[in-house]
């Protein structure tokens, strides 16, 4: 039986000798060529915009918070808030309200898809989604605008049946 450093250095110098043999990828291939970086930019450009749009939600509705992440593959770009309520059954209980972006990867070509998940008092509305190719700027103008048509989807949804609380109900 051979020792643990010894194995590690079998496995290295193996290594060092698939490589003198491995065939090197392209710009294009490893994403790194211009349309691969317009796209990203692009990308990124859409990104800040609904999160432009989640800090205008906010502003009305300050208890919710964007998130970042990665969910099936994708970016996730997330609007949410646990709202509380009284259950006079079960006590103290919690709503899950949100709003989720996922962008897909871009591909080299520059197609690009963004899909939209709403969630509303823990009732799942359906998806919507939009694709198109980055590097077209109307196809970007689409995606800003289907962002903006989710965002108010989701206004929409959650303000028409958020129950008044009693100081509004007290004003009127």
């Amino acid at each position: 039986m051979t020792s643990f450093r010894d194995k590690l250095k079998e496995i290295r110098a193996s290594e060092t000798e698939r490589q003198r043999h491995r065939v090197p990828l392209s710009d294009r291939q490893l994403g790194l060529d211009s349309s691969s970086e317009s796209c990203l930019a692009a990308r990124g450009d859409l990104v800040k915009h609904l999160e432009k749009l989640m800090q205008e939600f906010i502003a009305e509705a300050p208890m919710f918070e964007v998130g970042h992440g990665f969910f099936e593959g994708r970016y996730a770009l997330t609007l949410s808030y646990d709202e509380p309520f009284l259950d006079e059954t079960h006590g103290l209980r919690k709503h899950f309200t949100r709003i989720n972006f996922l962008l897909d990867p871009c591909l080299p070509d520059g197609t690009f898809s963004i899909t939209s998940k709403v969630t509303i008092r823990d009732r799942d509305q359906p998806k919507a989604g939009a694709s198109g190719n980055l590097a077209s700027s109307g196809d970007l103008d689409a995606f800003r605008r289907f962002g903006e048509e989710q965002m108010l989807r989701f206004a929409t949804e959650y303000f028409a049946g958020r129950p008044r609380s009693q100081h509004l109900q007290s004003s009127n």
